[in-house]
């Protein structure tokens, strides 16, 4: 690992963070499924000796609570150049979202059991006009205002330069969509 990459990738650990909880079967193991599994499951290759699916493995590269001395966390955060950056380069990177329910899990002490993570708190509606993080399923981040609705089933985001976007209501997370339903409410 590059040491002057290092204050990037604290840097990054110390921004990216959800708001709520992060349950390891339903929120951490799908993206280490989606980004890690080609090269790292018992099922397909296990290259360097780990794989997503050995929770003895995780364990090793997981540092419970200390999300900045996580392995698996710091090397998909580091920069596209780096040597030790995984996925590799050229392979499907970690968005900073999902980096984000990465640490989160580590911060919450990194359980394996679904009943540890603590209940999710309700998505508020955002004031009118207000700018809030609307984010979809695919993990990436829009920060606008709620304008209201197009039908039942779009969503209409303004961003701060001004451009208007139309979201399929299912697309959002379902936080989003929860925000989306509050906001739609309140109009």
């Amino acid at each position: 690992m590059k040491i002057n990459h290092l204050l990037p990738v604290l840097t990054l650990l110390a921004v990216a963070h959800p708001a709520t909880a992060a349950d390891f079967k339903k929120d951490v193991f799908p993206i280490l499924s989606r980004k890690c599994a080609e090269c790292h499951s018992t099922a397909k290759k296990t290259k360097g000796d780990f794989a997503i699916d050995r929770q003895e493995d995780l364990e090793k590269q997981v540092k419970a609570g200390e999300p900045q001395k996580s392995s698996i966390l710091i090397t998909v955060a580091l920069p596209d150049d780096d040597e030790d950056v995984m996925p590799p380069k050229g392979k499907n990177r970690l968005t900073a979202a999902e980096m984000g329910v990465l640490k989160a899990w580590i911060t919450e002490g990194a359980s394996f059991d679904a009943s540890a993570a603590p209940a999710a708190a309700p998505a508020a509606a955002p004031a009118a006009g207000a700018m809030a993080t609307w984010t979809n399923n695919a993990g990436k981040s829009l920060q606008a205002s709620f304008e209201g609705m197009d039908g039942t089933d779009r969503v209409l985001l303004k961003a701060a330069d001004g451009t208007v976007y139309t979201y399929p209501m299912a697309d959002l997370s379902p936080e989003s969509q929860e925000a989306a339903k509050k906001a739609a409410g309140g109009q």
